[in-house]
């Protein structure tokens, strides 16, 4: 079941993304540089949601504004308004989509990812994500539902986290298209 996120699960959730850390390399950095519940989007996301499986927590993903805060917010925001032709004002950015272990391939991840559209497409909002490539599940997920590679680069984060070696994030987005159905 994909419901709305409450305070409630940010403990588990938190417990799910660092458990399923090693696996996928998501977050990059183990430990984080911020509590988990800052990367979770805890105070800032502009909505939320929350995969559950018998009773339990087990996936997540929000979507934010433009981005802001931190060195790269600006080119992320120009790469997303220029593939999209539009103004940072109107970018949505997914976050946090993640699914734990032991529930993955059973569709979690793309039922999150279509409710962030969902809600993204009926607040008129156009999509955008950032991505390593170095996680191949996100990365054929985002593939296969249409998303487009609109650029990348190396924050200072990254710098920091990796040196100059590795690849470099890549902003991805989705093209315009009417309110899709939710999955069942």
């Amino acid at each position: 079941m994909i419901r709305a996120r409450t305070s409630a699960d940010l403990l588990p959730l938190a417990a799910a993304l660092m458990d399923q850390q090693p696996e996928t390399r998501y977050p990059l950095r183990n430990p984080l540089p911020l509590p988990v519940e800052d990367f979770l989007h805890a105070h800032d996301a502009v909505s939320a949601w929350t995969a559950e499986v018998d009773g339990r927590p087990v996936g997540h993903a929000c979507r934010t504004g433009p981005k802001h805060g931190f060195p790269a917010a600006d080119l992320l925001n120009e790469l997303g308004a220029r593939a999209h032709g539009g103004a940072i004002e109107d970018l949505t950015w997914v976050g946090a989509l993640f699914v734990a272990r032991g529930v993955r391939g059973l569709g979690v991840g793309r039922q999150l990812l279509a409710a962030v559209v969902h809600d993204a497409r009926a607040a008129d909002r156009h999509l955008c994500l950032e991505v390593l490539p170095v996680h191949p599940g996100a990365m054929a997920l985002y593939d296969a539902t249409g998303w487009r590679v609109a650029g990348s680069l190396r924050p200072d984060w990254l710098r920091a986290a990796a040196g100059d070696q590795g690849p470099d994030v890549v902003v991805m987005v989705l093209p315009d298209q009417p309110v899709p159905d939710l999955p069942a």
